[in-house]
């Protein structure tokens, strides 16, 4: 018995030796996380974008242009008050850069009589970065007018998308 005992002895001892050798080659490293947030984009709208009041040809269709920067313009018969363009303001972290969309065009517009339609191409001209941590996007395009286009208030909605680079 005693041979026993003292071969389960030795035997620990071996293994706690194993033990005691693999920690000794044991190493921590240690690291360092961080994270960079940063005033999140808002955009919001100031100014709708207005195609103005006009009467269509009766037998030839054409169109009214308002572009974000220039002057309004149109073929239709008579252009009674020019159209403006539309302003939209962005908010963010200062200097960064961003890039803006706008979504798929055509867009269609809809008097208060739901029969009554135009499509129009809306573009968008905005700043590369924010200065200041603000800018502004200017909303424009071109609206098709149907040859004798039906009288009535046309209305739709556009969006636009702004993300950092």
């Amino acid at each position: 018995m005693k041979i026993k005992n003292m071969l389960k002895m030795a035997v620990a001892a071996l293994l706690f030796s194993g033990m005691a050798a693999s920690s000794a080659l044991a190493a921590d490293g240690t690291g360092t996380a961080t994270a960079n947030v940063v005033v999140p984009l808002a955009i919001t709208n100031s100014l709708d974008l207005n195609w103005g009041t006009f009467a269509p040809d009766p037998t030839t269709p054409g169109t009214v242009t308002v572009p974000p920067i220039g002057a309004p313009s149109s073929t239709v018969v008579s252009y009674l008050n020019p159209g403006t363009v539309g302003l939209m303001n962005v908010t963010g972290d200062g200097n960064r850069s961003f890039e803006t969309s706008i979504s798929a065009n055509p867009h269609t517009f809809t008097g208060a009589n739901p029969a009554n339609t135009m499509t129009g191409q809306v573009v968008i001209v905005a700043p590369p970065a924010l200065a200041a941590g603000v800018a502004q996007v200017l909303v424009g395009g071109e609206l098709a007018v149907g040859a004798g286009q039906a009288a009535d208030v046309y209305s739709g909605n556009y969006t636009v998308t702004v993300n950092y680079n």
